[in-house]
């Protein structure tokens, strides 16, 4: 049977919110045993937002295929565990604000100093040096203060409207993992660990990459262009038969114009001379797209997408989140995995968007109720008798699910 791919890979998460409970996710999800230091003095906050800690929908999502360690660190004996734990670790992820790891004892410099090969991912919104590097930071403003939301609106909106989705989070918790996963390999080759500074607002700059360097040759400025494209049209979203219902196209060359054309049926209007090529439709685009939707608008959106894609011309239905559970494409896919909690119940997740040929990948397992794993971590890798583990709870060091 083949064995998951980071199988014997352990990992301690310092992460509170999203990027680095994400990023412990993915490599739980890999087949790293993942351990959460937690505590009811200071927990995730993502616990937070809700009335029962144990059952937030956000928390729960970043950080399924995890253990929970309840462990007080503002107490020597539970600084004193986790660095055993460290000792048998190989990656360390945490996204506190500055100076909050070396407060405990537990930032990069003190921890080589008990496991010299460590990997050591440090996430800040800002990173951990610069002018900014101890201003407080989450998602949505971090698509301000990197460009990102400059450019996400249409061009008639009064303000960047941007979303609720915080993507500068989830990118870096992918970027995180790549990073981390890069530096195992190093260590592979060369018997070392590294530090791995990660800023958050630096990842969600380089998405608009091709914006900074528009700007660098042309001296332009770009401004919020909504679904249209510079190289593309008709390019959008456009009304279909319903109510909000909706059809995304994108036509890019003139091969695929005459495609849509005769797959639309050829209507008079795309045969004029001002649609002939690429550069007259992005400059008729207003007209254009009137004209697109004129035919979008008799038809359901199901039927738009099939119909031109069949004639080779890029379309698809714009889902609701809740369509894409049904959505035969991703069913197909297996997008998504029902996981049993035992507060939550079952629920819906994204799954793992990838399969591999040559490893298993292990079944998704619940997030922790807080404290779960806590006897088992003291039991199964600090050989901690159960008095000791007993003493320790009535001190206030260790904490254990109340559930």
């Amino acid at each position: 049977m083949p064995s998951t791919p980071l199988q014997g890979i352990r990992v301690i998460s310092f992460g509170t919110g999203a990027v680095i409970p994400d990023f412990g996710k993915i490599m739980g999800e890999l087949g790293a045993d993942v351990i959460k230091m937690e505590s009811r003095e200071n927990m995730d906050f993502m616990r937070t937002i809700g009335a029962d800690p144990d059952n937030i929908g956000g928390f729960n999502e970043s950080n399924r295929s995890k253990r929970s360690f309840g462990v007080n660190l503002r107490k020597d004996k539970g600084r004193e565990l986790v660095r055993r734990l460290i000792k048998m670790t190989d990656i360390i992820g945490e996204n506190f604000r500055g100076g909050v790891m070396k407060s405990h004892g537990l930032d990069y410099e003190n921890v080589r100093q008990v496991k010299p090969d460590i990997i050591y991912v440090s996430s800040q919104g800002f990173g951990s040096g610069g002018p900014f590097a101890d201003y407080q930071a989450y998602g949505p403003m971090l698509s301000a203060a990197s460009g990102l939301l400059s450019l996400w609106a249409h061009p008639t909106d009064p303000y960047p409207v941007g979303a609720n989705v915080p993507l500068p989070d989830h990118m870096a918790s992918k970027q995180a993992v790549f990073a981390a996963i890069a530096a195992l390999d190093y260590r592979r080759r060369t018997g070392k660990g590294q530090f791995i500074d990660m800023s958050q607002v630096e990842v969600a700059a380089g998405l608009i990459g091709e914006a900074c360097l528009d700007y660098t040759i042309n001296k332009r400025v770009q401004k919020p262009a909504g679904n249209r494209s510079p190289y593309s049209a008709p390019n959008s979203c456009y009304r279909c038969k319903g109510n909000d219902q909706w059809c995304a196209i994108s036509v890019s060359t003139d091969a695929e114009w005459q495609a849509f054309c005769r797959a639309i049926g050829n209507p008079p209007w795309t045969k004029e001379a001002k649609f002939g090529d690429v550069l007259g439709r992005v400059r008729n685009v207003e007209e254009l797209d009137k004209l697109v939707e004129e035919w979008t608008l008799q038809h359901e959106p199901g039927d738009v997408m099939n119909t031109l894609q069949k004639a080779g011309v890029a379309a698809g239905v714009c889902l609701r989140p809740a369509e894409t559970l049904t959505d035969p494409q991703l069913q197909w896919l297996n997008a998504f995995v029902e996981v049993d909690h035992p507060v939550a119940g079952k629920r819906i997740y994204p799954n793992v968007p990838f399969k591999m040929s040559e490893a298993k990948l292990p079944p998704s397992r619940p997030a922790p109720i807080l404290g779960q794993h806590t006897v088992e971590i003291c039991r199964e890798l600090l050989k901690m008798s159960d008095s000791e583990i007993n003493r320790l709870k009535d001190e206030g060091v260790l904490e254990v699910s109340k559930r």
